[in-house]
């Protein structure tokens, strides 16, 4: 294929490459889609998140000039957010690139699910989820699209994934870099435990049944 591309390795968010789901189009325009979305430092800060970003950023502009804009939905890359209880957002210092695929072409035709293997090149099982925090590689090739309604854009083909590092799926669980990096503050393993405070239930209890 010759629009095969690699990412570097990063931690993905939103892994539902092993089991299509239902994406909402607008009404009565539904599909199954797979997606997957990785997780990059701020190209700002980051060589080699900046080449990998720039690299889409290039082809978008030998297609269209160098002048040409982004739609409302062109890019496959945003900046990450986490939004607090008041519904302001504030920036992680991470770009997310969200990359998928169809389960059919516009025409009907069946296309078949994105290869998952490990690190050895070994099948993924698809009994074990893809975890939120894991870290991927994934194989993609790149679509450039302009139409009346959307403008124009890049989209991010989802090809296949090689998981490096795996963490259990855990549903409800927060990204383990929601906060972005480090910070300022207290460091839980220079913590001591004081002993008075361990059990507040002040050990175990009677076993009988309670009357009602």
């Amino acid at each position: 294929m010759s629009n095969l591309l690699t990412t570097p390795p990063g931690e993905v968010i939103f892994a539902n490459i092993l089991k299509p789901r239902v994406v909402n189009q607008g009404k009565h325009n539904e599909k199954l889609q797979y997606g997957i979305v990785l997780l990059q430092a701020d190209p700002e800060a980051d060589a080699t998140a900046k080449a990998f970003i720039g690299s889409l950023h290039k082809e978008f502009m030998d297609r269209y000039g160098v002048t040409a804009k982004y739609g409302a939905n062109g890019r496959p890359w945003k900046k990450e957010t986490i939004t607090d209880q008041n519904g302001v957002e504030t920036p992680t210092g991470l770009v997310r690139i969200s990359f998928t695929r169809d389960t059919m072409t516009r025409s009907g035709t069946e296309l078949p699910a994105p290869m998952v293997q490990d690190a050895k090149g070994n099948p993924w099982p698809a009994a074990v989820p893809i975890g939120s925090g894991s870290v991927c590689r994934i194989a993609y090739s790149t679509y450039l699209w302009d139409n009346i309604d959307g403008g124009k854009g890049i989209s991010l083909n989802l090809l296949a994934v090689r998981v490096l590092s795996h963490v259990s799926y855990n549903p409800g669980t927060v990204p383990p870099l929601a906060f972005g990096p480090p910070e300022q503050g207290v460091d839980a393993s220079t913590l001591q435990a004081d002993e008075s405070e361990s059990d507040p239930f002040g050990g175990p209890e009677s076993t009988e049944e309670v009357p009602f």
